[in-house]
């Protein structure tokens, strides 16, 4: 086989190579995660008429309050980068910053609530389990958005570990969600804290990283025609 030959070979498969899609920066996938949860956020607010207490000043003169809301926002941030930096080739340094910020805030989340447990009064048992689920289940709904956003980009990248990333991204996006559901729930309960709020992002992240992570593998098989 001639060079000329070789080199006409060549060509032609590059010719008949699909185009590569390139993956979208990591500030657009954040935003875009972001806004729809701020979407999400205020239509429920809209619906309900229940609103963030940013403007009490009782919200944030609690201590154990604004701890828990500091955390679930490190959390949802960390869990958030990581996930969305491990679809991206080159970007392992800030997706291992990512999982760090959001374990850090995973435990002091854990802290906080066993906190408020220690110093809380009781309470009663079907109240406080039907306080804690409904507090949950909120926090879901209002993370699905950002979810399946986080999830679209993981189809479209490269993520080594498929699985972890879209666990990493369904407690990120439940982070945001409990962060919107702390910030309007008046319930001063120690184990409503625990249960409804600080454990949100580590039961979605557990609960949710198989099914993201089979809604992400057929967008990109869909993506990428294989």
């Amino acid at each position: 086989m001639t060079s000329r030959s070789t080199e006409d070979l060549v060509q032609q498969l590059v010719g008949d190579l699909s185009p590569v899609k390139p993956i979208a920066r990591l500030r657009v996938a954040a935003s875009a995660v972001v806004a729809l949860w701020a979407a999400a956020v205020v239509a429920t607010s809209w619906m309900t008429g229940q609103w963030p207490r940013f403007g009490e000043a009782a919200f944030w003169s609690d201590p154990i309050t604004v701890a828990v809301l500091l955390g679930l926002t490190v959390a949802a941030a960390g869990a958030l980068v990581a996930a969305l930096a491990s679809a991206v080739p080159g970007r392992e340094p800030l997706a291992r910053a990512g999982r760090i910020s959001a374990g850090s805030a995973a435990v002091w989340l854990i802290g906080c609530g066993l906190w408020a447990v220690a110093g809380g009064e009781s309470e009663p048992a079907a109240s406080l389990f039907a306080g804690s689920a409904s507090c949950l289940a909120h926090a879901l709904v209002l993370a699905i958005p950002a979810a399946l956003a986080a999830g679209f980009y993981l189809s479209r990248g490269a993520p080594q570990h498929r699985l972890i990333a879209s666990g990493v991204a369904a407690a990120g996006a439940a982070g945001l969600g409990a962060l919107a559901v702390h910030a309007t729930c008046s319930v001063a309960g120690g184990f409503h804290l625990l249960l409804g709020h600080c454990l949100t992002p580590i039961v979605a992240g557990i609960l949710f990283a198989l099914p993201l992570a089979g809604l992400t593998r057929r967008w990109s098989r869909t993506a990428f025609g294989s």
